[in-house]
């Protein structure tokens, strides 16, 4: 594990997604996007039928249908049984419930793998990403969006300016996303972009990120509540764009691994 890898406590990260579960699907706008273009990324790169594909990561099941359409059999795995229940009533799959950094599935066992916005929650990505591109068929694809550092900065430099611990997850540069996906020895290629999503304010922006289990998980947090006095300045400090509407700026990567 590089020293840029969080300490990930799995336990948290079920819980938290787990009870986000029954609302997830009305804050997944990010995931939504991202799984659109990664979608697309899959059906470009493996136009034709397979025979095995996993949603990994498949949270609710939201591209579970889509995905179904591609394959004979699909299997969907995610941490948090709460989630792969809501998956389950999506299409017909082979539900796993699993850390993903376990890597549950023999090698050369699947014709894609479907990674929408997971790979920040693994503990060691290096051995993800070589660990599941181990699992490809020859001829099978992985293809995978994940944020990287600089998503969500403005929050975090809010946070920092006020003293207060921040409310986000540590993410990966890109050199060392591009290093790991070289020490996998499978041909592969990442692009980047930017998505933004705008709030009606900052408490609804925060609400956001609880509302998909994405509030921070990988690092102590200070307990105690936030005074009013802090919690004022927050709300001053955080930029409003010309609408005055509070701003989500997320850096992704997506990425292809062949197989």
């Amino acid at each position: 594990m590089l020293k840029s890898d969080p300490i990930v406590d799995k336990q948290k990260v079920a819980s938290a997604f787990g009870r986000a579960a029954h609302c997830y699907e009305q804050h997944n706008e990010l995931q939504r996007r991202s799984g659109n273009a990664l979608l697309a990324l899959l059906n470009a790169e493996r136009p034709q039928q397979a025979k095995v594909g996993l949603d990994l990561g498949c949270g609710s099941g939201w591209f579970v249908p889509a995905l179904k359409a591609k394959t004979e059999e699909l299997l969907a795995l995610d941490l948090s049984p709460a989630m792969l229940q809501q998956a389950r009533l999506k299409a017909d799959i082979t539900a796993l419930c699993a850390d993903m950094d376990t890597q549950p599935l023999a090698a050369h066992s699947l014709d894609f793998i479907f990674a929408n916005l997971c790979l920040q929650w693994s503990s060691n990505s290096a051995a993800w990403l070589a660990g599941w591109s181990q699992r490809l068929k020859p001829g099978g694809v992985l293809v995978f969006s994940t944020l990287i550092e600089g998503s969500l900065q403005a929050l975090a430099d809010c946070w920092q300016q006020q003293s207060q611990p921040s409310p986000i997850n540590g993410f990966i540069n890109p050199a060392e996303l591009e290093q790991h996906l070289a020490h996998t020895g499978q041909r592969w290629r990442c692009a980047y972009t930017t998505e933004q999503l705008e709030f009606a304010d900052l408490k609804s922006l925060l609400l956001s990120l609880k509302g998909i289990g994405a509030n921070r998980v990988n690092a102590e947090r200070r307990a105690g509540l936030m005074g009013k006095h802090t919690w004022q300045q927050l709300n001053l400090t955080y930029p409003i764009n010309t609408q005055g509407h509070s701003v989500a700026t997320y850096q992704l990567a997506y990425g292809v691994i062949y197989g």
